[in-house]
C-alpha cells in the first residue's frame, strides 16, 4: 500500500484496523520495510486547532482562584503577576516538548503515549495512572466545586445584592456549602457525560459558547476591576458582608487590621514562591494532547505550537492581567489578610466573604446585568473543566486499553457515536458520584489530597524527560518528525526544552515537598501532609505492581505486552 494511502487511512475515523504510518516511516528510514497493523481507536478528528487552543486555555484555568491568593496568604509582599509571568515562561519550554512529541505521535493518550514510548513502559504507565487515572477522580469533584463556588454562588449572591431579592442570596449561600457543591458536581457530571457519550462533536460546538462567554466575562471583569476605585470596593464589600453574613461578618478594615501580618521574606523570594502555585494552572499546557486523536491536523508542528505554546502564553497573559487589576483595586495587604484569615489563621471558617476573585467581582457594580455578564463566563469555564476532566481520563484509559494494559472493554468505542461509552460510565460513577461525595462530605478528606499538585509535577517531569530523550530512544520516529529539523548546533531543540522543563518542574516539586504553605510540609495540620505524600507513593507502587502482574497474565495467554510498546499506537 502506498505511503500516501496509509496516511489517509491513519487519519480515518472508522475501521477495524489502522496502519501505523509513523512506524512505517521510521522503518523505511532505516531500510526495513515493516507495517504494524493494530486495532483503531474508533475516535474521530472533529476538533480544529483553534478549538483545541480554546480547550487548552479553558483547561489551564485562568479562573483557578488559589493562584491569586495562596502565596499572598503567607507572603504579602509577593508580586503575583510577576510570579505568573515567570511560571508561564518556563512552562513555555514544556509546551514546546508537548508540541514536538504530539506532532510526531498525534495519538490519543497524550502523556501516557509520550512517556510509555520514550521512557520505560511501566514507568510511563505508573506515572500517568497515578495522576490521571487516579487523582483525576477528585479533579472531577473539584470541577463541580468550581461551578458551584466560583460560578453559581457569586452569581446568585450578586444578583441578590443588586436586586434586593433575598431568595437569590439564600441560593448563593447554598451553592457554597459542601452539600451544594456535591449536588452540583453530580448534576454537571451527568450532563457532561451524556453529552460526551452522545457525540464529541456536540461538546466541540458547546465549547464555543463556553469560550466566547469566558472571553466576554474576562474582558468585562478586568475592565471593571481597573475602573472601580478602592474606596468604592471597600464600601460595597462591607455592605455585602452585612447583607450576606450579618453583623458578625468581618468588615474590610477588621480583616486588614486583625489578620494582616507583615513578612520578612525578601520580595523576590516571595515572588518566586508564586511559581509552584501558578504551575497548578499553567503546567497543563499540553492537556489537549490527551485527545490528540480527535484533533484535526494534529501532526502539524505549527498547529501544535499554536495549541500548546500559544495557549499557555495566552493564559499567562490573562492571569497576569487579572491578578494586577484585582490586587490594584482590593489592596494587596487586605487580600493577604483575607486569604490568611480564610485558609491559614483559623481551622474553622470565619464569618467573612471568601476572597475568591469572582466573589470580589460582586463588589464592582450595582447593575445586575453587568454582574451576570462578569460571572457567567467564570461559570462556563468551570463547566468546561467538568467536561475536560472526563475527556482526559477517558482518552488516556482508551489508549491504555488499546495497548492491552487495561482491560479491552475500557476501549470499546461505539461505532455509531464514536465515543468510549464504557469508559465514560466508569468515570461518571467513580468521579462524578463517588468522589463528589467523598471530596465534599467526608470530614478531613481534603488533607489527604495535598500531594495532587506534586503528582501532576511528577507527570510533567516524566513528559519533559521523555521529550529530552526522544531523539535517542525513538530515533526512527524522531528523524521523520517535524521537530527533528530544529536544532541548536548539534543539539535538538526538543532536548534543550525538555531539560529546562524537567529542571524547572523538579524545582517546583522541591517547593511542594518542603514549603509549609503548600501543604505537604505543613506540620500544623499534623502529619496529614506527609500522609498525602505517602498515599501518592503507594498509588504509584500499586500501579507499578499492577503493570507487571498484567504483563505476566497476558504472557501466560500468549500475548506480549512488550510488543505493544514498540509501536506507535493507532489513531
Amino acid at each position: 500500500m502506498p505511503l500516501t494511502s496509509a496516511r489517509r487511512k491513519g487519519r480515518g475515523s472508522t475501521g477495524d484496523a489502522d496502519v501505523d504510518v509513523f512506524a512505517r516511516r521510521g522503518a523505511t528510514a532505516t531500510g526495513e520495510v515493516q507495517v504494524f497493523t493494530r486495532r483503531a481507536s474508533g475516535l474521530v478528528r472533529v476538533m480544529s486547532p483553534y478549538s483545541a487552543f480554546a480547550y487548552n486555555v479553558l483547561n489551564i484555568g485562568v479562573i483557578f482562584p488559589w493562584v491569586y491568593i495562596t502565596t499572598l496568604s503567607v507572603f504579602p509582599n509577593a508580586n503575583v503577576w510577576a510570579g505568573i509571568i515567570v511560571t508561564g515562561i518556563f512552562t513555555g519550554f514544556l509546551a514546546v516538548v508537548y508540541a514536538g512529541l504530539a506532532s510526531a505521535m498525534p495519538r490519543t493518550g497524550g502523556d501516557y503515549v509520550f512517556q510509555s514510548r520514550t521512557l520505560k513502559p511501566w514507568l510511563g504507565f505508573a506515572i500517568v495512572s497515578t495522576m490521571i487515572i487516579t487523582f483525576f477522580l477528585q479533579w472531577q469533584a473539584l470541577g463541580g466545586w468550581l461551578v458551584a463556588v466560583l460560578g453559581l454562588s457569586p452569581m446568585f449572591l450578586g444578583l441578590g445584592l443588586t436586586t434586593g431579592n433575598t431568595m437569590f442570596i439564600d441560593w448563593g449561600i447554598w451553592f457554597a456549602t459542601p452539600f451544594g457543591a456535591m449536588v452540583t458536581t453530580m448534576v454537571t457530571s451527568t450532563i457532561a457525560a451524556l453529552v460526551l457519550i452522545k457525540s464529541f462533536r456536540w461538546f466541540v460546538k458547546i465549547q464555543w459558547v463556553m469560550w466566547y462567554g469566558f472571553l466576554l466575562s474576562f474582558v468585562l471583569m478586568a475592565v471593571m476591576f481597573f475602573l472601580t476605585p478602592q474606596a468604592t470596593f471597600i464600601a460595597r464589600y462591607d455592605r455585602a458582608t452585612q447583607v450576606i453574613i450579618g453583623s458578625s461578618g468581618l468588615t474590610y478594615q477588621q480583616l486588614l487590621s486583625t489578620y494582616f501580618t507583615p513578612t520578612t521574606e525578601l520580595s523576590w523570594v516571595a515572588t518566586l514562591l508564586v511559581a509552584p502555585v501558578a504551575l497548578t494552572s499553567l503546567g497543563w499546557v499540553g492537556y489537549a494532547q490527551e485527545q490528540a486523536g480527535e484533533i484535526q491536523g494534529a501532526q502539524s508542528l505549527r498547529s501544535q505550537m499554536f495549541i500548546n505554546l500559544g495557549g499557555g502564553l495566552f493564559s499567562m497573559v490573562l492571569m497576569a492581567i487579572l491578578s494586577f487589576a484585582m490586587i490594584r483595586t482590593v489592596g494587596q495587604d487586605w487580600l493577604s489578610a483575607a486569604a490568611g484569615a480564610s485558609f491559614v489563621t483559623q481551622p474553622a471558617p470565619l464569618p467573612m466573604i471568601a476572597p475568591w476573585f469572582s466573589n470580589l467581582a460582586m463588589m464592582l457594580t450595582d447593575n445586575p446585568i453587568i454582574l451576570f455578564l462578569m460571572i457567567v463566563g467564570v461559570l462556563l469555564n468551570a463547566l468546561q473543566v467538568v467536561f475536560n476532566v472526563i475527556i482526559g481520563w477517558t482518552r488516556v484509559a482508551v489508549a491504555m486499553s488499546i495497548d492491552g494494559v487495561l482491560p479491552k472493554a475500557v476501549s470499546h468505542v461505539s461505532p455509531r457515536t464514536h465515543t468510549p461509552v464504557i469508559a465514560h460510565v466508569i468515570f461518571l460513577i467513580l468521579g462524578g458520584y463517588v468522589y463528589a461525595y467523598i471530596y465534599n462530605m467526608v470530614p478531613g478528606y481534603l488533607t489527604y489530597t495535598l500531594a495532587v499538585t506534586a503528582v501532576a509535577t511528577v507527570m510533567y517531569i516524566g513528559t519533559a524527560v521523555g521529550g529530552a530523550s526522544f531523539p535517542k530512544t525513538r530515533r526512527e520516529v524522531y528523524r521523520t518528525s517535524p521537530i527533528a529539523k530544529y536544532k541548536v548546533g548539534p543539539i535538538p531543540v526538543i532536548t534543550i526544552c525538555g531539560v529546562i522543563a524537567a529542571a524547572f518542574s523538579a524545582w517546583m516539586l522541591f517547593y511542594y515537598i518542603t514549603e509549609p504553605f503548600l501543604g505537604i510540609a505543613n506540620l500544623t495540620i499534623g502529619f496529614d501532609g506527609l500522609k498525602s505524600l505517602l498515599i501518592m507513593l503507594a498509588i504509584f507502587i500499586g500501579w507499578t505492581v499492577y503493570y507487571f502482574v498484567r504483563r505476566a497474565y497476558l504472557k501466560s495467554v500468549g500475548i506480549s505486552l512488550d510488543l505493544a510498546y514498540k509501536e506507535i499506537p493507532p489513531i
